[in-house]
């Protein structure tokens, strides 16, 4: 209970209790007005109820890291422009001579990417590690005199630098395919024992991927056991999960592998979109309004054409540019964007490669750390109270918001800059906590404070989510005002912000 609460329920008992003694009736109204007042802008303190489905804390964990890395790596890479092997490649081609997947780590600590996700093993069913159920693996293979484990030097290069690690474990392995008697049986078998190798074995996994690609054949049953064993050994690791793996998956697959989600991109979504993805692209690429899981989308795309290292595409990296293009399509739309890094023959990332990334985090926290708005005056139409005040949004801290009265689901906020500012950019993010609430909003602009222009990039927008960023030609301004135009609940947003982007980004 508010101090506020409690002063004011105290004045009011003391004055009903003692209402002979202080002629009540003949109080000044001022004096009634102070006690009332201030029990009713209390209780007015109360957060908002939260609105529909929300995240489990995995979910909000996944969704602060913003940008996972990727390293498509094994077998595949050895032979001549793979990507999906058919698990007949011999062992003996693996055979890194530089690996290291500290050099991968390195990179991402520079980049700023907090989590990392190793192919233990692809679709051709090569193990990157000892598999003691298998001779398909790294134990046959000439590096290390067979005695090497990939998984293990990642993990480790992980928790060196203070990386999350991760592991993707793809439910179709085509080597098993040529083994007579394989059938879902026996394969939920030997995939079960795998997933508990990994999951009993490395230390704390923080994600685990199942692909659905080329496993239709494999149903929920199986899922169940596999997701028992996730969860049991590794109960904070967050399960991105397609066909059939529904309830099992924390996030989703997105539709599609070119980095960009959709416009709205809801984090709730129908069960039916992850049990049948074929017939439900568009519940997987924009979510659904009210949908009744919470399962938000997930971006996979690769910094280069293909999945796994080809050197005639070292000239065919994504530049700083394409990557900020999908970075504001993927995390920009309320996403997390899987970004794919893929060793070359050596065991080593592509110089090119990590430039690129490490310069886009360096300009993304050159546009984002200056929030233009910083300063300004700030006034809503809509108020919760003191605690929930709109000018939380621009104090660049999650941990408080603005937020609006119960019943209320619309309303403005008017920012007065304390200088013109000319930006090109703008972003919003709403307190996932509390579920998705607002569903129409736009931004304009003003010199003067009374004609007003509206971006057209950020007009007519709907979800908001964990963050939503809109780019657009530069204007000039003294004045921006945020219109909530609809929604399903009191709006609640943490951060709203005006950028200029940085000329290494364009």
């Amino acid at each position: 209970m508010s101090n506020g609460l409690v002063l004011g329920q105290l004045l009011t008992f003391i004055l009903l209790r003692n209402k002979q003694k202080y002629n009540i009736m003949h109080l000044k109204p001022v004096l009634l007005s102070v006690a009332v007042a201030s029990a009713l802008a209390a209780s007015a303190q109360k957060a908002p109820e939260p609105y529909g489905p929300t995240p489990n804390d995995r979910q909000k964990e996944w969704f602060d890291r913003e940008i996972i890395a990727f390293f498509h790596y094994g077998i595949n890479t050895y032979e001549d422009f793979v990507n999906e092997g058919e698990g007949k490649a011999p062992t003996a081609i693996f055979n890194p001579t530089a690996l290291d997947c500290g050099q991968w780590i390195r990179t991402l600590k520079e980049a700023g990417i907090p989590a990392g996700i190793i192919t233990a093993k692809h679709a051709d069913g090569f193990c990157l590690w000892s598999s003691k159920y298998t001779d398909y693996c790294v134990k046959n293979s000439p590096w290390k005199d067979g005695k090497g484990d990939v998984v293990r030097e990642f993990v480790d290069a992980c928790k060196e630098y203070g990386v999350k690690a991760g592991i993707y474990l793809g439910p179709h392995d085509r080597h098993q395919h040529l083994h007579p008697d394989y059938n879902t049986e026996s394969y939920k078998k030997y995939y079960a024992s795998q997933i508990e190798e990994l999951m009993t074995q490395y230390g704390p996994i923080w994600e685990t991927w199942w692909d659905g690609a080329g496993a239709d054949e494999l149903t929920t049953p199986l899922y169940t056991v596999w997701y028992d064993i996730v969860r049991s050994n590794q109960p904070d690791c967050v399960i991105f999960g397609t066909k059939n793996s529904y309830p099992f998956a924390d996030v989703r697959w997105m539709g599609n592998e070119a980095g960009d989600c959709g416009n709205p991109c809801w984090a709730t979504t129908d069960s039916i979109c992850i049990r049948d993805e074929a017939g439900h692209f568009d519940g997987l690429n924009h979510g659904v309004l009210g949908g009744n899981a919470y399962i938000p989308a997930e971006t996979d795309v690769s910094i280069r054409p293909s999945w796994f290292y080809h050197d005639v595409e070292d000239s065919k990296v994504k530049s700083v540019s394409e990557l900020f293009d999908i970075y504001c399509t993927s995390v920009g739309h309320n996403s997390v964007l899987l970004l794919n890094l893929p060793p070359d023959r050596r065991g080593l990332l592509h110089p090119t490669d990590s430039a690129n990334v490490v310069a886009l985090r360096k300009g993304l926290d050159a546009t984002f750390g200056n929030n233009l708005l910083k300063g300004s005056k700030v006034r809503a139409t809509n108020n919760r109270g003191s605690r929930f005040a709109a000018r939380n949004l621009i104090d660049n801290d999650p941990a408080t918001y603005y937020a609006g009265r119960d019943g209320m689901s619309t309303g403005e906020v008017v920012f007065t800059l304390p200088r013109r500012a000319t930006f090109d950019c703008l972003m919003a993010a709403e307190v996932i906590d509390l579920g998705h609430r607002t569903t129409g909003w736009a931004v304009d602009w003003s010199t003067d404070g009374k004609t007003w222009n509206t971006i057209p990039e950020a007009s007519a927008l709907q979800s908001i989510g964990h963050k939503w960023i809109a780019r657009f030609k530069p204007v000039t301004a003294k004045y921006v005002r945020l219109r909530i135009t609809d929604g399903v609940a009191c709006p609640a947003l943490h951060t709203f912000g005006v950028y200029k982007i940085d000329d290494s980004l364009k």
